[in-house]
């Protein structure tokens, strides 16, 4: 085979004008354009100064509505209303006014020497029942004592730790204003005999106001009481109990629970080795009721949150 062939197709080769790459003017146009947006975006994008930056406002609401706190309104209004309503009281007379002397000179500029009321003390205005006051929970107060914060004040921490759990509390805690949390009390006196000095800590309280209230006395009612052996009920006072004692004439129901109630909860069950010590505590019930009979309807209002009382 001849080499001309080969030899005339590489000089055609060197031949051929070298081709030039077309540039298309439309797409320059939008690589410019490009640029500019690109530019633009990266001015857009820069980081604001940092007073400009706002924190979003976050308010938690409700997250469940409290079957207690509906029962309370649907039901157990109506039926105290029913129960505790004095027509004695709904009827009282006004009183007259009282026409005072005419004054003479010497005491017409001269405060009124006090009025001697013996040993006696007075007597509490007693709260009517009506339409607008019907009976109901104003907070509940769970108290416990650590008698060992004497000696070491560290042993309040587990009190401290399981009061938190149990009532879900913290200072302002869950946007709630005015909420205290648990609170740590001191000794008011000094007690030689308990080796005692005033301002010692030696307890640990905790109030619950609204929602939380309720929901305490769901895990109450639902998970605690059930479970205590022999148990049955809140003992009811003697008979013989007067019924103008100081204790009788506040609607404040109170109760005690010894330290094995406390492990039944089932924010403490779930994780009881973090709690190394449990301790009894004693739950106040406050109602708005004062006055006579106002002991026997703040019983009527907590036994209808199936809280059972019986008689010794």
């Amino acid at each position: 085979m001849s080499a001309t062939p080969l030899r005339s197709l590489a000089s055609t080769a060197t031949r051929m004008p070298i081709l030039k790459r077309s540039i298309n003017p439309s797409s320059s146009r939008f690589a410019s354009s490009s640029s500019k947006s690109s530019s633009k975006s990266s001015t857009q994008t820069s980081p604001l100064p940092k007073d400009d930056w706002e924190l979003p406002e976050i308010h938690i609401g409700p997250t469940h509505s409290s079957r207690y706190q509906e029962h309370y309104h649907d039901t157990l209004a109506s039926d105290l209303m029913y129960m505790s309503y004095s027509h004695r009281l709904a009827q009282k007379p006004a009183k007259p006014e009282i026409i005072e002397p005419p004054q003479t000179g010497y005491e017409a500029n001269r405060p009124r020497p006090p009025i001697m009321r013996g040993n006696r003390a007075l007597r509490t205005k007693t709260t009517s029942v009506n339409e607008e006051n019907v009976p109901k929970l104003e907070s509940i107060i769970i108290h416990t004592m650590v008698k060992e914060a004497i000696i070491n004040k560290s042993t309040l921490l587990s009190a401290i730790m399981a009061l938190r759990a149990i009532s879900g509390e913290t200072p302002n805690g869950g946007g709630k204003k005015g909420s205290s949390g648990v609170e740590v009390i001191v000794a008011k006196k000094s007690a030689a005999a308990w080796k005692l000095r005033a301002g010692m800590p030696v307890s640990v309280k905790v109030e619950l106001k609204g929602q939380a209230m309720y929901d305490f006395i769901q895990s109450l009612v639902d998970f605690v009481l059930p479970r205590l052996r022999d148990f049955s009920g809140i003992p009811l006072p003697p008979a013989s109990t007067p019924k103008n004692s100081p204790a009788s004439l506040t609607g404040i129901v109170s109760f005690g629970f010894s330290p094995t109630t406390m492990s039944f909860f089932p924010q403490i069950e779930s994780n009881t080795d973090s709690y190394p010590r449990l301790h009894g505590f004693h739950v106040y019930f406050k109602t708005n009721l004062r006055g006579e009979n106002a002991h026997e309807h703040a019983r009527t209002l907590v036994s209808g949150f199936r809280i059972p009382f019986h008689r010794r």
